[in-house]
């Protein structure tokens, strides 16, 4: 069997882009023959420098450079047209990239559906939010709303969150295959209780404006002087990365808070290895494959009491604002403890690549025996 696998920004490096690879790779190591579309030419060393592991080299690639900006509305009828095309060439398509459902898809992953209540009301007229991507995305919301057949399709969503949500908007059922976390951050335990830990907050994300990190800054300023803040992540929007110097610099925290951008994965586990704290500043964050890696490092977890992360992160680490924030990093640096930073360890032992391609091969075999 052919197997299609639509992942047009395979170099962002981000978790959307996680979910592609391992997807690809787990097809290929049971045999079939996979066929991965993507926008720009894949590197496979950059891949691995981001990831800790490369694209299997039994995948077909074909390549079709994008013509217009990613993610803006033109790309949004773009990716249509190309998913609609590139759907010829195999026998059976995985959707992992549009968070659309489109009639010729067979398998969608859903980081977050399309159709949602912050952009969409559940009913005619639909429109709710009248940014240009919403009211331009209208005609799909009748097409989506009227003509692909759920019964013949396999819905996969990140979370129990983004599984409700399209419940909501669709009626229709989505399972939940948590994403993976790249095998890189797992460590034996008794590495971890061997880690001599520094009173350092790290955070995980790209420089966007959709990210909230803007708050770090201001934490940081209602607790204690000696704690150190990095935040570090692929350089996705400059704006954002030099708005927050501003504010980093207005409140004069240069030395507290250290930006840095485009770091490699390996460099990332050995600043997570050294640090007490996650902060992850995000509200209704989707899943959360920072904070779940993490965790796997050993670091406390410190997240927004909303999204997925409410599925694994202990209420006891999670607050409402930036108040309680500051306030929780303050007491969890404080109080931190080898015991507690292996017991965060071993709930993020349920995001492995292992667990992931197992449940992964489990919804896929037994749709496409169905199917059949």
């Amino acid at each position: 069997m052919r197997v299609g696998v639509f992942c047009p920004t395979l170099n962002v490096f981000g978790g959307g882009e996680l979910v592609g690879l391992s997807i690809a790779n787990t097809l290929a190591l049971y045999g079939y023959d996979v066929i991965l579309f993507t926008y720009n030419k894949v590197h496979q060393q950059e891949i691995i420098k981001f990831f800790g592991k490369n694209l299997d080299s039994s995948i077909n690639i074909i390549v079709k450079p994008s013509i217009v900006k990613t993610r803006g509305v033109l790309d949004f009828y773009q990716t249509i047209f190309r998913s609609y095309f590139f759907k010829f060439k195999c026998d059976l398509w995985i959707d992992v990239y549009s968070c659309r459902v489109f009639p010729w898809t067979q398998i969608s992953y859903i980081h977050f559906p399309f159709l949602n209540h912050f952009f969409y009301r559940r009913h005619f007229p639909y429109i709710k939010d009248y940014h240009i991507l919403p009211i331009c995305g209208l005609p799909y919301v009748l097409f989506e709303k009227n003509f692909p057949k759920y019964d013949k399709k396999l819905l996969l969503a990140n979370s129990y969150y983004t599984a409700e949500e399209i419940r909501k908007f669709s009626g229709r059922k989505a399972f939940v295959l948590y994403p993976p976390v790249p095998s890189i951050f797992f460590s034996s335990l008794e590495t971890l209780n061997k880690t001599r830990r520094k009173d350092l907050v790290v955070t995980v994300s790209r420089f966007g404006p959709d990210k909230g990190l803007e708050k770090i800054p201001y934490i940081a300023s209602l607790t204690d002087k000696h704690i150190k803040y990095i935040v570090m992540g692929r350089m996705h929007h400059k704006e954002t990365f030099f708005s927050l110097q501003k504010i980093i610099k207005k409140l004069d925290l240069e030395k507290r808070v250290i930006l840095l951008p485009d770091v490699s994965m390996l460099k990332m586990k050995q600043i997570l290895r050294n640090a007490k704290i996650y902060l992850h500043p995000k509200v209704g964050e989707h899943f959360g494959i920072s904070i779940a890696g993490a965790m796997a490092s050993g670091c406390i977890p410190i997240v927004h009491d909303s999204g997925g992360p409410r599925e694994f992160v202990p209420q006891n680490f999670r607050y409402r604002n930036i108040d309680e924030a500051a306030a929780k990093i303050s007491k969890n640096i404080n109080d931190w403890s080898f015991d507690e930073s292996i017991k965060i360890a071993k709930i993020a032992e349920k995001f492995k690549e292992e667990e992931f391609s197992k449940n992964f091969m489990r919804y896929f075999i037994q749709y496409v025996n169905e199917k059949n």
